[in-house]
């Protein structure tokens, strides 16, 4: 069983400390709205809406609404793109490697 720290497995913690790949392949599908869409209808989780005022900016950092749903969505959109789209081109990167 895989460990879990701070919401995301250990083995995906060590992988973004020791590959910066994974951070730069996470940013690039933060970066692809019809991704992030598709990602959010089959996991039900969304990146958090803008504040529509001040008030309201101060209330969800009151309440810490914000944080709380980018954690929610973060713990669930990078173990997706780690397993998605990370894993599928490194194994065709090393494939690639070994027959050069």
């Amino acid at each position: 069983m895989t460990q879990v720290t701070h919401g995301l497995p250990c083995d995906i913690l060590a992988t973004l400390t020791a590959d910066p790949a994974l951070m730069h392949i996470v940013h690039q599908c933060i970066d692809e709205p019809e991704f992030i869409e598709n990602f959010s209808r089959l996991y039900g989780v969304s990146i958090p809406r803008p504040p529509k005022n001040t008030l309201e900016a101060m209330v969800d950092e009151a309440t810490g609404w914000r944080d709380d749903q980018y954690r929610k969505f973060f713990n669930a959109f990078i173990p997706f793109v780690h397993r998605s789209v990370y894993l599928p081109l490194k194994a065709d990167f090393e494939k690639m490697e070994r027959k050069s």
